[in-house]
């Protein structure tokens, strides 16, 4: 099949965004179909062969990645332009499957009457949720299905059985070594954003708690963290090819979200059905992981099965909870084992089938009208 994906990002984004969009294009073709990533702009200097290394990418086939506007997105007139122009060059070709993350894009593929997959992974606000919901386009017929990343994300939309997927990200066990059993807890590691809600503050407390642990924070921020505690450091984001060798490094992998958790708008509060992107890669890795109970994240990880849910973001629970880790009263390897197990049931291969499949039930069910 050929596949078009429409994004509003760049490849130089350093966000869970665009890692999501290149590994799911990643996961098409690797499944054999043949992918066009439209993005607003495409850096000239870019190379395929850069990218692909920056996001270890497994598929043999190269991704075909279209600037539209030579320029970012960067306000609301630009992006109805991008949406605009992206649609009227896709009207003008034959793909098999189009899906979007861009709302904008969603709403002129469904003005042209263009069937298409739209991945909704927030709630939606201003003007996006004037169009979306008061004006209805969210119930579009030229949308074959919502893919939403949650349940509990669907709480809030309330979207028909029959006009919804509900597909948590995914990880890439290619990606990852077999673990290794721990033995002994050294390292606690967090690996993501220092947004609002993240529980960085917490993990600074734990810090100076467990001397014993070294505790290593990686993430991105306009607010500079430095710390004087021996046993913590902070480092800047990192490219996503080096986190499979951070996350192998470590035995506690950190999720402290709190009860309001905050991504880059910042009028909006994910922590009700959020689905870190980041909490598939820790299970991959084998290791433990420790997360705050937010019901996005508990469709996933289940408490002393294949991982360790702290009732709340309260530093006294999650000291106990660290001093329960050292006594030993968690069976370890059997939580390594099962987090691994669970791993594979969230590949983005499987991720990527599972809307190749809606699309063909959804020809058939037109053909049969």
């Amino acid at each position: 099949m050929k596949i078009a994906y429409i994004a509003e990002t760049s490849l130089t984004n350093k966000s869970a965004y665009t890692q999501h969009v290149v590994k799911m294009c990643d996961a098409f073709s690797q499944i054999n179909h043949d992918v066009s990533l439209f993005l607003p702009e495409v850096k000239k200097e870019l190379k395929f062969k850069s990218i692909k290394k920056k996001f270890i990418l497994n598929s043999k086939n190269k991704i075909k990645i279209i600037s539209i506007l030579n320029m970012k997105s960067s306000n609301f007139i630009l992006r109805l332009i991008f949406g605009l122009k992206v649609v009227l060059k896709l009207k003008k070709k034959n793909f098999d499957i189009i899906l979007t993350r861009s709302f904008i894009a969603s709403l002129f593929l469904s003005l042209f009457k263009i069937y298409h997959f739209l991945e909704i992974h927030s709630e939606f606000r201003s003007f996006t949720k004037f169009y979306m919901i008061n004006l209805n386009f969210i119930n579009s017929k030229y949308i074959i299905k919502k893919i939403l990343i949650s349940k509990a994300l669907n709480k809030i939309f309330k979207i028909k059985k029959n006009k919804v997927l509900i597909l948590h990200d995914g990880s890439d066990l290619k990606n990852f070594k077999k673990f290794k059993k721990i033995k002994k807890i050294k390292t606690a590691t967090y690996v993501g954003s220092f947004y609002k809600g993240r529980g960085i503050e917490l993990l600074v407390s734990l810090a100076k708690k467990f001397k014993n642990i070294k505790f290593k924070l990686y993430g991105q921020t306009n607010i500079n963290y430095t710390s004087d505690i021996k046993n913590l450091k902070f480092f800047n984001h990192i490219e996503y090819c080096k986190v499979p060798d951070i996350l192998a490094k470590s035995d506690l992998l950190l999720m402290p979200y709190e009860e309001k958790v905050y991504i880059r708008a910042k009028n909006i509060n994910t922590a009700d059905y959020c689905s870190p992107l980041k909490m598939f890669d820790y299970l991959a890795s084998g290791k433990i992981i420790l997360s705050s109970k937010l019901n996005g994240i508990c469709e996933v990880l289940k408490h002393n099965n294949n991982a360790i849910i702290v009732k709340n973001s309260k530093l006294e629970s999650w000291i106990k909870v660290f001093n329960n880790i050292m006594s030993e009263s968690y069976n370890i390897n059997r939580l390594q084992k099962k987090s691994y197990e669970t791993a594979k049931k969230y590949s983005w291969n499987k991720r990527a089938s599972v809307i190749i499949d809606s699309k063909i039930n959804h020809n058939q069910v037109k053909e049969y009208k």
